[in-house]
C-alpha cells in the first residue's frame, strides 16, 4: 500500500529556510522525498547540506520575497533544475518587533507588510504560472495565531501581515481549487525556534498556557507535510492551527 504521506518526486519551494521553522519544514519534506528549493535572505547553505547528507536533493539561492522580480526568479530556478514545481511554502517572515500603534515608524510597518503579506501574494503569483499550467499544486501559507490575538508592545504591523495571510488563503483558494491547486494556511503558536534569551522563570511563565509544551519547528513541518500530500487531497481553503493544545495565543510568536 502506498503511504499518502510520502512526496516521492515531488517539487518544494520554501522560502525562509535558511534556519528555525523554516528549515524544520525543508527538512522533513526532504525527509518525505520531496525535493527542496529554498529562498531566503540568508546563506541556506546548512539547511542544503542537512537534506543532501540525508540523501536528499536540494538548492538554495539569496533572495527577497517582498521583491516580485526575485519572486518569479526563484519559481523559474525551481522549474529550471528539478522540471516542474508541486509545492511552495511560504514561510518567510520578519518576526513580531516590539513598538506600539502611535509610535509605529513608517518604515517598519511597510517592511513588515512587504515580507510577510506581500511576499506570501508575490510568491504564490509567480508559483501559479506553472502550477495551473500542469492543473496541479499545493500551495501553504504561513500564518500565526497572532493574527487573531494581540500582545501588549507587540507591533500591529505584525498582527496585520498575518490576518492578512488568512484572507489572501481563502481568496487563493477560492479561485484557483477548481484549477487543481489547493491552497492552505498553517497558524501555529510559540515555537521554539531560536533562543528567546528567556531565564528559566520567564521560560516557564510564556509556556504555561502550552499543555503539550512549546512547539518545535519539525512540529510545522509535520503539520505542513499532511496539508501538502496526497492525505489531503480534500483539504483547500482551510487554516489549520498548530498550537499544542493552547486555546489562546502566546505573547511571543
Amino acid at each position: 500500500m502506498t503511504d499518502p504521506h510520502r512526496l516521492d518526486g515531488q517539487v518544494a519551494i520554501v522560502t525562509g529556510a535558511a534556519q528555525g521553522i523554516g528549515q524544520g519544514i525543508a527538512l522533513v519534506l526532504a525527509e518525505a522525498g520531496a525535493k527542496i528549493v529554498i529562498g531566503d535572505l540568508q546563506d541556506a547553505s546548512d539547511t542544503v547540506r542537512q537534506i543532501r547528507d540525508g540523501g536528499g536533493e536540494a538548492i538554495s539561492t539569496v533572495m527577497d520575497t517582498s521583491s516580485p522580480d526575485d519572486d518569479r526568479a526563484l519559481v523559474e530556478l525551481a522549474v529550471a533544475e528539478f522540471g516542474k514545481l508541486d509545492i511552495l511554502v511560504n514561510n518567510a517572515a520578519i518576526d513580531a518587533p516590539s513598538g506600539n500603534a502611535w509610535d509605529l515608524p513608517d518604515a517598519e510597518w511597510e517592511r513588515t507588510i512587504g515580507v510577510n503579506l506581500s511576499g506570501v501574494f508575490y510568491c504564490s503569483r509567480a508559483a501559479l504560472v506553472p502550477m495551473l499550467e500542469a492543473g496541479s499544486g499545493v500551495i501553504i501559507n504561513m500564518s500565526s495565531v497572532s493574527a487573531r490575538h494581540a500582545a501588549k508592545g507587540m507591533s500591529p504591523a505584525y498582527n496585520a501581515s498575518k490576518a492578512g495571510v488568512l484572507g489572501l488563503t481563502a481568496a487563493f483558494a477560492e479561485q484557483v481549487t477548481e484549477k487543481g491547486v489547493r491552497v492552505n494556511a498553517v497558524m501555529p503558536a510559540l515555537i521554539e525556534s531560536r533562543d528567546f534569551g528567556w531565564s528559566p522563570e520567564e521560560r516557564a511563565r510564556q509556556t504555561a498556557a502550552y499543555p503539550m509544551g512549546p512547539g518545535q519547528p519539525r512540529d510545522v513541518g509535520e503539520a505542513i507535510r499532511y496539508l501538502v500530500s496526497p492525505a489531503a487531497r480534500w483539504v483547500s481553503g482551510t487554516t489549520l492551527p498548530v498550537t499544542g493544545g493552547a486555546q489562546r495565543g502566546s505573547s511571543v510568536l
